[in-house]
């Protein structure tokens, strides 16, 4: 019913790869090719997780990705959200007006319970934790 994108997936796994390097760069190409992922679409999965704060990039000779801060203030949320934005299940929960019955919805509880556990599991869960195994 639910799965994590590609993108979020090798955002994962990229990111992953960055935090077992502390003090290290990596290029995107590096990563790509440790993570078996397809090097043109690391790049925008890059670009956006550095938009977002959570890597820093270097130019130059000796340049590439790196953490950003500690992996263990990077929670788990704050990745999925830098690439897909705010989880929901439904699409009623972020905009109620899209839904015909408003109000009258019996199973819009159910599925806030459902978005606030995958936001309690993935902000618990930190880059660190995930990365260690």
């Amino acid at each position: 019913m639910f799965s994590a994108s590609a993108r979020t997936q090798y955002a994962i796994r990229a990111m992953t790869n960055l935090a077992r390097r502390p003090n290290r760069t990596a290029t995107a190409a590096e990563l790509a090719r440790t993570e078996s992922i397809p090097a043109k679409y690391l790049e925008g999965i890059m670009a956006r997780l550095k938009v977002t704060g959570l890597v820093e990039s270097e130019r130059g000779k000796n340049g590439g990705y790196r953490m950003a801060t500690d992996p263990a203030n990077i929670s788990m949320l704050q990745i999925v959200e830098a690439i897909e934005g705010r989880i929901k299940p439904v699409g009623c929960l972020e905009h109620e007006y899209t839904c015909a019955i408003v109000d009258g919805c019996h199973p819009r509880s159910f599925w806030l319970g459902l978005k606030n556990t995958i936001d309690t599991y993935l902000s618990e869960k930190s880059l660190k934790e995930v990365s260690e195994g």
